[in-house]
C-alpha cells in the first residue's frame, strides 16, 4: 500500500514562511492498494497539486478512473474540487455527450445520509456567482456513490466506514488490503469523560497504520485539564496528539499518524505537538506535504 498526503493543513489553507516544511494546503490523501487502484481521501487545497500530477498519466488522456471518499463537506475538505484538473479531461460528441471511453471517471463517495449534500455542495460551491464553471460542464465523467452500508469494497480493498463525532458528522475509514490495515479518522472527538469513541477503536484496531486528527494542544483543547483558565475548544470536534497517542496504545496500532494540523500553528508547533505524541507512543508522526508511506 502506497500512501502520499498533499494537504495537511485544517479549516483554512495557510500558505508562507511559517509553514514552510509541514505545508499549507487543506486536507487530500493519495491511497494506492496493491491493485493500483486510486483512492483520495478528500478534496481540500491539496487536490489540485495532485491533479496535476495525474494528468502525466492516465488521467491526461481521458482514461483515467479515481475514487475520492469524502469524510464530510466542510470547505476544508470540499474546496480544492473545482481545482481538480483531471475533471476536466474528456470528449463529448456533437450533442454534447460525454463519450465514456475517453472520459476520466470520478467516484464519489459520502455518507448516505449527507449523499443529497455531497452533490449539492459541490455543485454551490461551483455555481456562477463564485466559479466561472459549473458542475455540469465537466468533462470527466462524475458518479455519486451513496454509502449506505458499513462495509463495501473498492476494488480488490474492502472499506469499512463508521460514523465519528465532530458538527453534522463524519466518516472515518479503515482500509483493508489483504493483510495490509489503514485507518483514517480526521475531524473526530471523544464522549469525555476519559472515553475513547469505540468507532475509532474499531477502525483502528491492529492497523499497520493509523490517520489522525491532532488539531489541538491538550491546553487549547481543553485549558482546565491543564491547570489553565479560559473556554478552550472542547466540542468542537477536533482532537490532540495525546488522544492519538492513547488511541494508538489501546489499538495496537504500528504507526500513528498526526495530521489536521490548525491554520495558527506553525512549523515549530507542529514539531513540539510530534514530540508530545512521540513521548507517549514513539512511533508517531506529523504528516507534511509530499509524505510517502509504503507498507
Amino acid at each position: 500500500m502506497y500512501i502520499k498526503f498533499w494537504g495537511v493543513r485544517g479549516s483554512v489553507p495557510v500558505p508562507g514562511k511559517e509553514t514552510i516544511h509541514f505545508g499549507g494546503n487543506t486536507t487530500c490523501i493519495e491511497i494506492r492498494p496493491s491493485d493500483n487502484s486510486l483512492m483520495i481521501i478528500d478534496a481540500g487545497t491539496g487536490i489540485r497539486l495532485l491533479g496535476l500530477e495525474l494528468l502525466k498519466g492516465d488521467f491526461g488522456k481521458g482514461k483515467g478512473v479515481a475514487h475520492v471518499l469524502f469524510t464530510h463537506t466542510h470547505w476544508d475538505h470540499i474546496q480544492g474540487f473545482p481545482f481538480f484538473m483531471p475533471a476536466y479531461v474528456g470528449q463529448k460528441d456533437a450533442s454534447g455527450q460525454r463519450i465514456e471511453s475517453a472520459c476520466n471517471l470520478l467516484n464519489l463517495y459520502g455518507s448516505s445520509d449527507v449523499d443529497d449534500r455531497l452533490e449539492a455542495t459541490l455543485r454551490g460551491q461551483m455555481e456562477h456567482f463564485y466559479f466561472p464553471v459549473d458542475l455540469n460542464y465537466l468533462n470527466a465523467a462524475i458518479k455519486f456513490h451513496p454509502i449506505n452500508a458499513k462495509a463495501f469494497n473498492v476494488g480488490s480493498t474492502k472499506v469499512i466506514a463508521r460514523r465519528l463525532i465532530h458538527p453534522n458528522g463524519v466518516l472515518g475509514y479503515r482500509f483493508i488490503d489483504g493483510n495490509k490495515i489503514l485507518a483514517v479518522a480526521t475531524d473526530c472527538e471523544h464522549p469525555g469523560d476519559g472515553m475513547i469513541d469505540p468507532n475509532v477503536i474499531e477502525l483502528a484496531q491492529d492497523a499497520d497504520l493509523f490517520i489522525y486528527d491532532a488539531q489541538y494542544t491538550p491546553q487549547e483543547y481543553n485549558p482546565a485539564d491543564c491547570g489553565l483558565s479560559g473556554p478552550g475548544k472542547k466540542g468542537w470536534g477536533h482532537s490532540t496528539p495525546i488522544e492519538g497517542a492513547r488511541i494508538a496504545r489501546t489499538a495496537n496500532v504500528k504507526r500513528l499518524i498526526l495530521t489536521h494540523h490548525d491554520p495558527l500553528h506553525n512549523d515549530d508547533m507542529i514539531r513540539s505537538m510530534e514530540k508530545l505524541a512521540q513521548e507517549q507512543f514513539p512511533n508517531s508522526t506529523a504528516a507534511y506535504e509530499g509524505l510517502i508511506i509504503e507498507f
